[in-house]
């Protein structure tokens, strides 16, 4: 085991877990001592219970002898800590408590950042809180819990990603308060293609091209997310994300005469995309009769084209 590390120390969980001081980094050997040292941490200063520890970390279909390997984890956990300043491992009548200074701790850290931001922004002062959320994100060197592999990790990376998603959507409304439509259109276009049905990077796409000049497509990034809650939610947009697109269709065109007929058309697309959905919740709906059980003898149903004219083999039922 290494010696002492010296100076300020700080523990990382928002990508791999390291212990970094003045004088070097470490981490601990084996799977079960990290997934063992980062249920901890998440917890620290609270007392983990032993069930806690073995339904967390081993599982739902743990060994007979687990109780035993928890505390063969804890003394390897004892001297992996044994040198690291102002952390202390204690054990406890029904399980264990990791006592540090929790603002050594990257997680309260980007915490703390983020609620600075939050709080600057309630004072008038965007370019002060858009830089707390920017070091609030740096904090994030990779997945969070990049190299622990446990029952309990899904869950705990899921929390740590909302809370970087939320924190990255408010830093982008700040930006696009500045003006900077026309650079962030590749970043949040590859955010809504990240995460699909996160309707606040949908509305902040809208802005950002409706700021650009790109009104149409603005409009039809609109229509695609709300057929996408509509297919896996089952949900309309929202009211931030309506009121995004509401702007957009009273706003003055930009970008001249192609444009507001291009708006037009989808606006009338959108409303045949709403028939085609009824209708197709109609057919989904709809019970065939024992004579026409065999689809041989069954009548066929022909798919119209949105202007009523000869059947569109594109359009699905």
């Amino acid at each position: 085991m290494p010696g002492r590390l010296a100076g300020t120390v700080k523990i990382y969980l928002l990508g791999p877990l390291t212990v970094r001081g003045e004088t070097g980094a470490r981490r601990p050997d084996g799977k079960r001592a990290r997934s063992l040292l980062a249920l901890l941490l998440l917890h620290a200063n609270a007392l983990v219970p032993m069930n806690q520890i073995v339904d967390e970390v081993w599982g739902m279909d743990p060994p007979r002898t687990v109780r035993t390997q928890v505390h063969g984890q804890i003394s390897l956990l004892r001297r992996f800590l044994r040198g690291v300043p102002d952390v202390e491992l204690h054990t406890l009548a029904t399980g264990y408590l990791l006592r540090a200074d929790v603002n050594d701790i990257d997680v309260t850290e980007f915490r703390h950042r983020a609620q600075r931001g939050r709080a600057l922004v309630a004072l008038g002062r965007p370019q002060a809180a858009a830089e707390a959320f920017r070091e609030a994100l740096r904090l994030h060197t990779g997945p969070p819990l990049g190299d622990v592999d446990a029952p309990f990790v899904p869950a705990a990376v899921a929390r740590l990603e909302e809370e970087r998603l939320t924190v990255l959507t408010e830093l982008i409304g700040l930006e696009l308060h500045e003006g900077r439509h026309q650079e962030l259109i590749p970043k949040l276009t590859a955010l809504v293609e990240e995460h699909p049905l996160r309707e606040s990077m949908w509305r902040h796409l809208v802005i950002a091209l409706h700021g650009a000049g790109r009104r149409s497509e603005a409009m039809a990034a609109f229509h695609r997310a709300r057929m996408l809650l509509r297919e896996e939610l089952g949900l309309d947009p929202g009211a931030e994300l309506t009121s995004a697109y509401r702007n957009l269709l009273h706003a003055d065109p930009v970008t001249g005469g192609q444009d507001v007929d291009l708006s037009d058309a989808l606006v009338r697309l959108n409303e045949v995309e709403q028939a085609l959905g009824d209708i197709r919740r109609l057919l989904l709906g709809w019970a065939p009769s024992a004579a026409w059980s065999d689809p041989s003898t069954a009548p066929p149903i022909t798919h119209l084209r949105s202007d009523g004219g000869a059947p569109n083999p594109e359009i699905a039922a």
